[in-house]
Order: C-alpha cells, then structure tokens, then sequence
C-alpha cells in the first residue's frame, strides 16, 4: 500500500502580518506536517509536506508549486476550522 504525500505548499506575506504564528493551523489545514520559516528566493525548498513561509517578492518565480498570499492561506484555515 502507498500513501500519497501532500505537496509542499509556499505562502508569503509581509514582515510581521502574522505567517510564523499562523503556520501551525495553517500547515494543518492543508495537511503538511512540516514547516519551513524565513524562506528566501532562490534557495533550495523540500518539494514534500512542507509549508513554506517567505516575505519574498514574487515567490512564484523561484518556487514551482501552490503557492497562496497570507490572506488565500488564512481563508483556508479558517473554512477547515469551520467543517471541523
């Protein structure tokens, strides 16, 4: 039997609105289990269950997977909340 791992996910948002406090419910919401903080441009990123947080600017330029402002990322976790 296989099990399908979730893709990592990239969201980003300024300094200070609130990503790093946010990961965890976040991270769950979209059912990854690691986090990944302070990402900058262009360095390497795990491709498998990891939530990325970046303030870079236009990080889907570096990164080729979902990636979601702050806002996309909190709506998310606040609709999982809510069927939970």
């Amino acid at each position: 039997m296989t099990t399908k791992t979730a893709r990592s996910c990239l969201f980003h948002g300024p300094a200070g609105c609130g990503k790093t406090t946010n990961a965890p419910a976040i991270a769950k919401a979209l059912g990854l289990s690691q986090i990944l903080d302070n990402w900058d441009a262009g360095a390497p990123v795990p491709l498998l269950d990891t939530l990325v947080l970046t303030n870079a600017n236009n990080p889907a330029w570096y990164f080729d997977g979902r990636v979601m402002t702050f806002d996309q990322a909190m709506q998310i976790t606040r609709q999982q909340e809510a069927t939970a």
